[in-house]
């Protein structure tokens, strides 16, 4: 019997939408003007992004999203550093040297060209991300063995080119914002972030290898953790 959305999935899905209006308040109070149109176009396409995201999470995954709205019994004490440092990164200090950068200092101005390529890489994250989440029930927003849950090895969908689909996802997306509202400058806090991002994705796949039954052999089938024939 499919499960139900109930108030902790709502949750979950109005995360990334009010995610998008910190992003803006930080990045338009950096800037002091209003009137930068691709950072319109980037706020924009994130919020569309996330509203698409949360249909598809109560229509194909309602069950995942009811289980990510809160951190879980057993998450690895390092990782909660992790989501410290990414979420200030990606939620605070991007969106304000962005708004500094392109509204306040113009200290750079990335052609048109990188906003067409930045919408995108924030489409492939969409996709990627959103199809790593219906394949994999246990998509959990931190890293722990799902004993609770009888977690188990998911293999099919994006899953079957990388272990770690949603990694990726994540760095397609932090790109993909400097991208489209043309700051160079903003780079400087997404590459600690995508650098974030890979030390996670090590340090887990190293736990799901000890803890996790079976993911030992999939490792052996699947052998690149985030990007095919790189790493």
């Amino acid at each position: 019997m499919k499960k139900q959305l109930n108030k902790d999935g709502l949750k979950a899905l109005f995360g990334p939408i009010i995610w998008a209006i910190v992003m803006a308040v930080c990045f338009f109070a950096a800037a002091g003007r209003l009137d930068i149109f691709r950072a319109w176009l980037f706020f924009g396409v994130y919020f569309m992004g996330a509203v698409v995201g949360a249909v598809i999470m109560w229509k194909f995954a309602p069950g995942l999203a009811n289980q990510r709205a809160f951190i879980k019994e057993g998450t690895k004490s390092w990782d909660k550093g992790f989501l410290v440092i990414y979420f200030s990164l990606s939620l605070f200090v991007f969106p304000i040297v962005a708004g500094l950068d392109v509204g306040r200092f113009h200290w750079s101005q990335l052609g048109i060209a990188y906003a067409i390529g930045g919408v995108v890489l924030y489409i492939a994250c969409l996709v990627l991300g959103y199809w790593a989440m219906v394949v994999n029930e246990y998509f959990e927003p931190t890293v722990r063995i799902q004993k609770d849950r009888m977690h188990r090895v998911i293999t099919g969908g994006p899953y079957r080119f990388v272990r770690h689909p949603g990694y990726l996802a994540m760095i397609l997306g932090g790109l993909s914002a400097s991208f489209i509202i043309g700051s160079l400058w903003s780079l400087v806090p997404c590459t600690v972030a995508i650098l974030t991002i890979v030390i996670r994705t090590y340090l887990e796949d190293r736990t799901l290898q000890k803890e996790l039954d079976d993911y030992l052999a999939y490792v052996h089938k699947t052998r690149y953790r985030l990007l095919p024939g790189v790493w």
